[in-house]
């Protein structure tokens, strides 16, 4: 891929890929970490796509997988930015309900809320059923649901 072809990708699909990873760091620094470590997996992989969906669909598989590594090594790593006293920030607090949400769940609510991907984009991307993917998009909002209450 040349430096140029990079540069398309890279403007393509980086607010995507931002944006979900964020939903899993509520952390900036982290995110632009990890978007730069999604983007050299990319080139790394240097696989051949049918069409940009193949590739899009790819590259947030890419991203969900990282921030699950990232999660795995950092789930008690906490952040100034987050404080549930702050009763004033509402959004603040809902990120903190999701990212704390199961990873199943927490996939579907950022594809579906964040990236407004369809059902049947999530299905693709999860590698689920439909009604599977439904399923967990009804559950996850159950569960914030339930934050939210508390």
């Amino acid at each position: 891929m040349t430096e140029k072809e990079f540069e398309i990708k890279y403007k393509l699909y980086n607010k995507i890929l931002y944006s979900i990873i964020y939903g899993y760091t509520l952390n900036k620094e982290d995110s632009d970490d990890l978007l730069q470590d999604v983007f050299i997996k990319y080139l790394k992989s240097n696989k051949i796509f049918n069409n940009q969906d193949e590739e899009k669909y790819y590259l947030i598989r890419i991203t969900i997988n990282t921030c699950n590594d990232y999660y795995k090594h950092n789930k008690n790593k906490s952040y100034l930015e987050y404080d549930p006293v702050d009763e004033k920030n509402d959004n603040m607090i809902l990120k903190h309900i999701i990212k704390n949400l199961p990873k199943k769940y927490k996939e579907v609510i950022i594809m579906y809320y964040y990236e407004s991907l369809d059902i049947n984009s999530i299905s693709n991307i999860l590698k689920i059923s439909v009604s599977s993917t439904k399923k967990r998009l009804e559950r996850a909002r159950n569960k914030i649901k339930e934050e939210i209450g508390e």
